[in-house]
């Protein structure tokens, strides 16, 4: 956050430093051939506009002041390392900002498909400009009706949380009501409310608690479009050809606040009108983007008059996370000790007296997060066919090891899921459901269900219920699509040669500092799989192979949107350095750690997995 008593320093003369530098040392292709252009950025035959109630480009050098583009809720990597500095480090609570902005769009208007910016201020409130309200609702009485359009048939407006380049289009938010729409006289702030449908809405943006200062660092997150009021040549050198999608564009406060209004010079376009202007530092809104004139000043209202506002109508507005209240304690039973006295857990010689495959081990680093559990010595869950040790800390999985046996399996219905927690570890140190309540998490098994399904009906069935303990779950969203993931074991069973079709599955989350906080609680964006089994080879050997899904730049905050899954293979070695754990010898067994120059790869289809 910045400081109340002293401005931030401008980094317009670092970024023009690390500019020459570049051309100096004839840095190359990164440039994207901008090297033989003006380090100052500026295009001396542009004239300036003067036109006003505009959006505009202020400073015109993709380099200092771009317009990076957002996919899956995440900003692109500026080319300027000072703004990778600045950035990075808050890439969390800035990526959380994202994906509360929206585009407004419209149907059965008879200009206009789509018409500016929005952002959740309040849980079913969104926040957008006078000027962008006012082209699809007109004030009757003392509220606001939507205008009628193509064949006498009303206006409707729907806010998209998506729209990123190369993804498209998302769930379309439908804006139930309009709120208020300012007056147009000067004394009042360029401000529309609109009351959206509830349901899966992203969390509001809390308002920055400070006015601005100058040179303090923001980024502006909205809507350009391709924009005739700005220099074609600034456009295209800004923003290329690529328009209607939703943009970051770091930059500063250029002028301090003046009434209730401020300035700034990041790159924005017609379409950004009603843009969230948020804080580097702390990922709160600065204020709201309104205006602009080419190579003068953006203008923005500032959060200090927003909150104003919002009181006088007396509309709450988002408030830190540490003081959100609680979801409902929720009762859940616990089952009796004795009842898992014949549950066996992993066996490691699963495989053949000739293959012993030891659970994972904690490296020293992680060892004191293990939670104790009662009666035993490694602190090790035993379930039927499957075991598991908790990290009391995180509360989820460091891992899970089961055994499964194909030629076994029985298909034991779901019927309906009732998870329990293990009455043998402390219950503060597994998330219980909570965490799944008022949103879109379902309560994901780290075990699937149907893998310790083997053996006679009863202990099939036992193994089953036995998957439904917290201990065995993390949060997925609803829309979680791991059918790569979840089709990978009965891929290498059915496929790889597998003898006497057995396999075994270590899986877990990884644990990061930067995961994203949610309820108290650090949710995982990657997770982990080792699949061990023997070839029916002549000599047979062990094949050991690792995994990841990535889910770093989807996760986002509740209430969730998300995009695609990406699985990867990569060495059990990379997988040990990502958690921590130690898999001892199964390394040796890993066709990846017989490769010198092995890049790790992504799967596209599970027939490229390399055993």
């Amino acid at each position: 956050m910045a400081s109340k008593n002293k401005a931030p320093e401008s980094i317009t003369d670092g970024l023009r430093a690390e500019f020459q530098e570049k051309i100096s040392s004839a840095a190359g292709p990164e440039l994207k051939g901008i090297t033989e252009r003006r380090a100052s950025g500026r295009l001396e035959a542009m004239p300036a506009s003067g036109l006003m109630n505009t959006e505009a480009i202020i400073i015109v050098n993709e380099f200092e002041r771009p317009a990076l583009l957002v996919r899956n809720n995440t900003f692109e990597e500026p080319q300027a390392a000072l703004w990778k500095q600045l950035l990075d480090p808050n890439r969390t609570k800035l990526d959380k900002a994202i994906r509360s902005v929206g585009r407004v769009n419209l149907q059965n208007h008879p200009t206009y498909p789509w018409v500016g910016t929005a952002w959740m201020v309040s849980e079913d409130i969104a926040i957008t400009n006078r000027h962008v309200g006012m082209e699809f609702a007109r004030k009757k009485g003392r509220a606001y009706e939507f205008i009628k359009g193509v064949g006498s048939v009303t206006v409707s407006a729907s806010i998209d949380f998506r729209e990123e380049y190369g993804l498209g289009p998302g769930r379309q938010i439908l804006v139930e009501k309009v709120l208020y729409i300012a007056d147009t006289a000067e004394r009042f702030a360029d401000v529309s409310l609109l009351k959206l449908k509830k349901g899966t809405l992203p969390d509001p943006i809390e308002l920055y608690d400070q006015k601005p200062v100058l040179h303090q660092k923001i980024v502006v997150i909205g809507y350009p479009a391709n924009d005739p009021r700005n220099p074609a040549p600034a456009v295209t050198r800004i923003f290329g050809n690529i328009f209607e999608v939703k943009r970051f564009s770091p930059g500063e406060v250029s002028g301090g606040v003046s009434g209730f209004t401020f300035t700034h010079d990041s790159s924005t376009l017609g379409g950004n009108s009603g843009s969230a202007v948020i804080d580097v530092d702390s990922g709160k809104a600065v204020g709201l983007h309104f205006a602009g004139s080419f190579r003068q000043a953006n203008y923005a209202v500032a959060s200090s008059e927003l909150k104003r506002l919002l009181k006088s109508l007396r509309v709450q507005v988002s408030v830190p996370s540490s003081f959100a209240p609680k979801p409902p304690k929720i009762e859940v039973e616990t089952p009796a000790k004795a009842s898992y006295k014949n549950s066996e857990g992993f066996q490691t010689k699963f495989l053949g007296a000739k293959f012993d495959v030891p659970l994972p081990k904690l490296k020293k680093a992680v060892a004191s997060s293990i939670a104790p559990v009662d009666g035993t010595s490694d602190n090790v869950l035993l379930y039927t066919h499957f075991s598991i040790a908790m990290n009391k800390d995180r509360r989820f999985a460091f891992y899970t090891a089961v055994n499964i046996d194909g030629s076994q399996s029985l298909a034991i219905r779901r019927t309906r899921d009732k998870w329990y927690f293990d009455p043998r570890i402390a219950k503060e140190h597994q998330v219980g459901p909570e965490l799944y309540v008022n949103n879109d998490l379902d309560r994901g098994h780290l075990v699937r269900r149907l893998d310790p399904d083997w053996g006679a009906k009863a202990v099939a069935e036992t193994a089953n219920e036995q998957t439904f303990h917290f201990t065995n779950c993390t949060p997925q969203h609803g829309q979680f699509n791991q059918k790569n993931w979840n089709d990978l074991e009965d891929y290498i069973l059915d496929n790889a040669g597998v003898y006497d079709l057995k396999v075994n599955v270590f899986t877990g989350p990884v644990f990061d500092d930067n995961d994203p906080l949610y309820r108290d609680i650090q949710l995982p964006q990657q997770y982990w799989k080792v699949v061990s089994m023997v070839k029916d080879s002549s000599p047979k050997e062990l094949s050991v192979t690792g995994y990841i899904l990535s889910q770093t730049d989807l996760l986002t905050n509740l209430e969730f949107v998300f995009g695609q899954f990406r699985t990867y293979q990569l060495p059990v070695s990379k997988i040990e350095e990502l958690t921590k754990l130690d898999f001892g010898k199964l390394k040796d067994s890993d066709p990846l750690n017989k490769q010198e120059s092995f890049a790790i790869r992504e799967l596209t289809s599970l027939d490229q997995i390399t055993f």
